[in-house]
């Protein structure tokens, strides 16, 4: 008696690439024909199984959520307007003039103008604002004080003169 066939043997009888030899054995070999008609049963099983199920169906892949993509944009957007006011901030400042400083008569005349433009009761201010012309109007401590004393006393002292 002769070998019976190997799994690989009986495959190569179904795929129909055995040689002769496996063939004629197949044919006098009760025990490897009773194996390659279990084969033959389940290929046809699996065969049946995939002619007759559907595909399964296909969902497209999710799409990658950039959720950083707002963020960057709204970053990059601040960056730029940061940028962009710094430079028209240094331009600005390369052709603006910088005004000369004021000089301390000159700030003690501008107050005594406003001064006397604010708490003069006619509306004019005083002719003279001199301390000379100034004094003879403080006369008595005890007599009442009226705006236009007060004026000339807050003059003298923003000034430098004596009240």
């Amino acid at each position: 008696m002769t070998r019976c066939l190997s799994d690989d043997a009986l495959e190569r009888v179904e795929a129909e690439l055995a040689s002769v030899a496996e063939r004629a054995h197949l044919a006098g070999c009760a025990a490897c024909a009773a194996r390659h008609r279990q084969i033959r049963g389940e290929l046809a099983l699996i065969t049946g199984v995939l002619r007759d199920t559907p595909e399964p169906g296909t969902r497209p892949a999710p799409a990658r959520r950039m959720r950083w993509m707002p963020a960057t944009v709204g970053l990059a957007a601040v960056a730029a307007a940061a940028l962009l006011i710094w430079v028209e901030v240094a331009v600005w400042r390369a052709v603006t003039p910088v005004p000369p400083t004021m000089q301390a008569q000159e700030v003690a005349a501008i107050l005594a103008d406003v001064s006397a433009a604010l708490f003069s009761v006619s509306g004019d201010p005083p002719a003279t604002t001199t301390p000379a012309a100034i004094a003879p109007a403080v006369i008595a401590e005890d007599a009442p004080l009226s705006l236009e004393v007060m004026a000339r006393e807050l003059d003298q002292a923003l000034t430098g003169g004596s009240p």
